[in-house]
């Protein structure tokens, strides 16, 4: 039984971080989506460029986040020219190091 209890909790906590990133990509970078020379374009240009399909775009922006495939991450970094460790540098900054404890 508690084995079942620790799996609910972690699906919980997991869910909870990806809620956080995916806010955080798009508080950050789907605001105003914009190419490489600053340029602003469509949702479905911005997703192109990152590697990603149109409809990961939308699941970012949605409230409750979903769950974001590291590779996900990468390609929107990649594409703003952020480096992993800088991106989660910045995202510890705002919710920290332990996350929900």
């Amino acid at each position: 039984m508690t084995d079942i209890k620790n799996n609910e909790r972690n699906k919980g906590k997991n869910a909870l971080v990806n809620k956080y990133l995916c806010n955080f990509i798009a508080s950050r970078f789907l605001l105003i989506l914009r190419d490489q020379n600053g340029k602003e374009i469509s949702q479905n240009k911005y997703a192109k460029l990152c590697g990603i399909a149109p409809s990961t775009v939308s699941k970012i922006k949605l409230p409750e986040g979903y769950d974001i495939p590291m590779s996900t991450i990468y390609n929107i970094c990649r594409h703003e020219k952020k480096s992993l460790q800088s991106f989660f540098s910045d995202f510890e900054k705002i919710y920290g190091q332990n996350i929900p404890d």
